[in-house]
Parts: C-alpha cells; structure tokens; sequence
C-alpha cells in the first residue's frame, strides 16, 4: 500500500485520467497561433502572383490578337496606332522598316521585298504601378504595296 504523503508521482487526474491539462491546451493554442498568420500570408502571396501572371496572360493575349490584326493591315498602310480594349487594356502599335546587313552596296535595291517590324505593346496598371509587354513579328512585304 501507498503513503500518500511520500508518494511524489503525478497528481492523479479527476474522472479517471482522461483530457488535457491547461499547460497542454495553451501550448497548443500558441503553436496555432504563431503557425496560422504565416500561413495566411503565404495564401495571400500566392493569390497575389496568380492574379499577376492571370494580368500579364491576357496582356499577351491582346497582344498577339493586335500584331495579327496589324499584319493584315501593314499592306494597306497601316502605321502607328493606339487604343483600349474594352477590360481596362491599352495598345500601341509601330511598323518599322528593318534593316537587314547588307553583304554588298545596293544589293537590297534589287530585293522586291523587304522587311518591316510588326510591334505591338500592351499596358496596364497593377498595384498602382504601371506594367507591358511587347510583341514584335517580322513581315515581308512587297516594297511598293509597304506604307
């Protein structure tokens, strides 16, 4: 039989033991504390980015629909333009003659076609700061149908 005055084991738990200590549940409340804003704000991190590269996507989406519309049109003259699209996006486009190395003097006078550089630049506004993105294409084009 035990002394209960020279017993040093632990205090025995009421109704037979089971449950968590306050010492246990406030450890536990402190570890979920310190773990849940880090995960939060790695959630908002995430987020952010998707919602970055969603943006830049459809930037480029709008940009190869523009350089497609914009070689269609380079025939007809086209030149530098700017808009908007409908969602806040907006355009810029510039045909530019490209100058390929010539290997001798006049040899691209004879050519019946040249070079031109199709650009078109898409811009938004992120976060209060202003982004774009760039497109370019190379187009041959007869040289008297060009501007």
């Amino acid at each position: 039989m035990k002394n209960p005055k020279t017993d040093s084991g632990p205090a025995p738990r009421p109704s037979g033991g089971q449950g968590f200590t306050l010492l246990e549940v406030l450890l536990a409340v402190m570890i979920l504390a310190l773990a849940v804003p880090a995960i939060l704000y790695q959630f908002s991190v995430g987020m952010e980015a998707g919602g970055r590269a969603r943006d830049a996507t459809e930037a480029v989406q709008h940009a190869k629909e523009k350089i497609e519309e914009l070689k269609t049109l380079v025939e007809e003259g086209a030149g530098a333009q700017s808009g908007a699209f409908d969602d806040g996006y907006t355009w810029q486009t510039r045909v530019d003659t490209y100058e390929t190395p010539e290997k001798e003097a006049g040899e691209n006078d004879m050519l019946r076609y040249e070079l031109v550089q199709l650009t078109v630049t898409v811009g938004w506004e992120a976060g209060g700061q202003p982004r774009q993105v760039e497109l370019s294409t190379l187009k041959a084009v007869k040289k008297e149908e060009k501007r």
